[in-house]
């Protein structure tokens, strides 16, 4: 049962056999609700018809005792028990008629009973359906008809039901409370069954519901957990941890999961791999045209000094194409150094104030000149912990990117200042730079961090840039545990880069500071 196929297949049986058995239950319910409503109907409308034939009876008997006699009246009677299975008894003026020593005593008091309604009181004993009810002459005085209608079989009965079993016969036992004479009802009998169809079919199709939740909430879990794995893994991949790997948690071989969690792991040490042997590559040509740049140079001078060639064009050109080729190779190795930094925790503190307040005079001063400066605008006193010449150059090659591209006559805005609290999360060191300079197409700004990545509107290859100082600056900062994030200014005059770093202690007041 490892393999996601048999899962489906589990889930999705499940799933279609919990909905039939819940439809199924639900429509017994009311099937059964229907039945027993509809007996129950049956038996009332069935008690009504025998007692009004008892009723209809009853007076026919009455008209034979005034005007027939008794022997007619008995023998009417008779024939009633026999073909009816109804006692029937008048009671008139408290006579009891006919005459039954044995039942006298108990017709006088259901007589009593009897009250002036229009319609005749039923009450059923299992055995007897025993209808009572007062009826007036013409004449004005009333008399009472008993009928007591057996709901025994018939003897020979073939339907095929056992009749109800014996007890004891109204007249054999005591009358019944004259209280309890009404129109009575036999109440719904308890049928063996699910105990939850005894309470409606709301609780059962909520208890079902319940049930077939649980069930799918379990199996979409346990497709949803290594996907989410998966995902985690991924997502650290995408942010530079190329060393994170899903592992064998995910089940074991046949289990598609799982081989999706080792082709992804294969995936990602072929991919390590390759961008670790990228990395060596650029680091060893870099190291390896050190020397013969190295000897190019000396060359040159020496040409320069054999030839007395000061004021050569073409001399002056190499040598400015070997010092931008000197640069080049400076800022791909401090590339491969940032990449590979780890922060040592017994190196010193960095002071950021200081660290910022130099760069921007160092930048502002070489600026100047052209127009161009940098602006302090707030500094406050932060440590965090890191390689100083590390986050030197990341903050340096940002600061000098905005002193180029900001227009003349403007400055550079630098600030420092912390960010978050206690409660909201770890406090950061923020150091925020804005130029007022054409600023980065929206669809670009996700791609100015990457090597060699150049801005057509904002610079071309003639300028000197080699495409490396905010890559060398990305992977610094991140290296050191922060983010970089660059953003266009509101209304579009500049690039707002914001630095953060994780304070190493809480800070102490701050202070403003100016260039």
């Amino acid at each position: 049962m490892r393999s996601i196929f048999f899962k489906l297949l589990l889930s999705f049986s499940l799933t279609i056999l919990l909905s039939g058995v819940i439809s199924g239950l639900v429509t017994f319910s009311f099937s059964r609700r229907s039945v027993e409503s509809f007996r129950h109907d049956f038996l009332r409308q069935l008690q009504t018809n025998i007692a009004r034939s008892v009723v209809l009876m009853g007076q026919a008997a009455y008209v034979m005792h005034q005007y027939r006699g008794d022997k007619v009246f008995e023998e009417y009677i008779k024939e009633v028990q026999s073909s009816m299975r109804t006692q029937l008894y008048l009671c008139i003026d408290g006579t009891v008629l006919p005459t039954d020593t044995s039942a006298d005593r108990n017709i006088a008091n259901l007589a009593a009973s009897a009250g002036t309604d229009a319609q005749p009181a039923i009450q059923d004993t299992g055995r007897e359906l025993i209808v009572v009810q007062r009826l007036f002459t013409p004449e004005g005085p009333s008399y009472v008809v008993v009928g007591l209608h057996s709901l025994k079989p018939p003897p020979g009965w073939g339907g095929g039901m056992p009749p109800p079993p014996d007890g004891p016969r109204f007249g054999n036992g005591g009358p019944p409370p004259p209280n309890n004479l009404g129109p009575r009802f036999p109440p719904h009998p308890d049928q063996p069954g699910f105990f939850l169809f005894r309470n409606g079919p709301e609780l059962q199709t909520l208890v079902l519901l319940l049930i077939a939740g649980i069930v799918c909430f379990k199996l979409a879990r346990s497709f949803s957990t290594p996907l989410d794995r998966l995902r985690t893994i991924s997502r650290q991949i995408a942010a530079g941890n190329l060393s994170a790997r899903v592992g064998t948690s995910l089940g074991r071989p046949g289990n598609e999961i799982g081989d999706l969690a080792r082709d992804f792991d294969n995936m990602a040490e072929r991919m390590e791999g390759l961008v670790n042997g990228q990395k060596r590559l650029l680091r060893d040509i870099s190291h390896e045209l050190r020397s013969p740049l190295t000897r190019l140079n000396i060359a040159l001078e020496l040409a320069r000094k054999r030839f007395q060639a000061e004021d050569d064009g073409n001399l002056r050109r190499i040598n400015k194409e070997s010092e931008r080729l000197n640069d080049l190779i400076g800022q791909l190795l401090a590339l491969t150094r940032s990449e590979g930094y780890t922060i040592d925790e017994k190196a010193p503190p960095v002071l950021l104030a200081d660290l910022v307040l130099e760069i921007a005079e160092d930048v502002d001063f070489e600026t100047r000149n052209t127009g161009r400066g940098v602006k302090i605008f707030e500094l406050e006193a932060l440590k965090v912990a890191g390689s100083r010449e590390l986050l030197r150059q990341a903050i340096e090659n940002i600061v000098r990117n905005g002193a180029y591209y900001t227009r003349p006559d403007s400055r550079v805005e630098v600030s420092l200042f912390s960010r978050g609290s206690d409660t909201t999360g770890p406090r950061t060191a923020v150091i925020r730079v804005r130029d007022h300079g054409p600023g980065v197409p929206e669809e670009k700004l996700s791609h100015i961090m990457e090597p060699f990545f150049r801005v057509a509107e904002a610079r071309d290859r003639n300028s000197g840039g080699t495409g490396l100082g905010l890559a060398i600056a990305y992977q610094a900062v991140n290296q050191h545990g922060g983010s970089l994030v660059f953003t266009n200014a509101p209304d579009r005059d500049g690039l707002i880069v914001e630095i953060s770093l994780p304070l190493l202690e809480e800070p102490p007041k701050s202070g403003n500071a100016s260039v």
